[in-house]
């Protein structure tokens, strides 16, 4: 028999693959389709895994939620020591409205750009908002948050003037409140889908 003979014989005489190990095969290469983003920790992804079951496909949305609520905290920490820093410890000169409207105003801005950093890097960058340019961003973002800052005023000065809560107490409440508001905010315009126009 030639060596031609030979290598067909060989070729033919290889017993098929069996139908399990295909599977199997075809299992591992298959990706798991999730509406979150996996984190490095493989518990809270089993967390994620049992939200998205529970919740029909929205974890993605709890877990944005979680990281906009942990930085909103952080941001609001910031709001309310610049606040206080600047309310009680400094421009004691100044008449007490126009003081209190620049430690408003100071603290608002500072804890708008801690927040836009932080949710624009961990929070949203996986929306198709994002693609936008930095610029775009923050300018979105600071129009969002400029009208919750209009929100989180007149909150704060109906529960300071109004019920006569304490300026802190009244800010504190006004900053709760308003995180959900900004949180849809964010979703609707800041990060909205970018339309694409299609050539004719």
């Amino acid at each position: 028999m030639t060596q031609t003979n030979l290598k067909k014989v060989s070729v033919v005489a290889d017993p098929p693959e069996p139908e399990h190990v295909v599977l199997e095969s075809k299992i591992e290469t298959t990706s798991v389709a999730h509406t979150y983003h996996p984190t490095r920790w493989p518990f809270v992804n089993h967390l994620l895994d049992v939200a998205d079951a529970l919740s029909h496909g929205h974890a993605g949305q709890l877990q944005r939620l979680v990281s906009f609520l942990f930085i909103g905290g952080l941001a609001s920490l910031v709001n309310l020591g610049v606040l206080s820093l600047v309310y009680y410890h400094s421009l004691q000169s100044l008449n007490d409205a126009l003081h209190h409207v620049i430690a408003f105003l100071l603290a608002s801005e500072i804890a708008i750009l801690v927040n836009f950093s932080l949710n624009d890097y961990f929070t949203f960058r996986h929306l198709s908002g994002h693609a936008r340019s930095w610029r775009a961003r923050c300018a979105r973002f600071h129009l969002t948050s400029f009208s919750g800052v209009g929100l989180t005023a007149l909150i704060n000065f109906a529960l300071n003037y109004g019920l006569h809560t304490s300026f802190f107490i009244a800010q504190a409440s006004a900053i709760l409140i308003v995180l959900f508001y900004n949180f849809t905010a964010h979703h609707l315009f800041t990060y909205r889908r970018i339309k694409t126009t299609i050539a004719h």
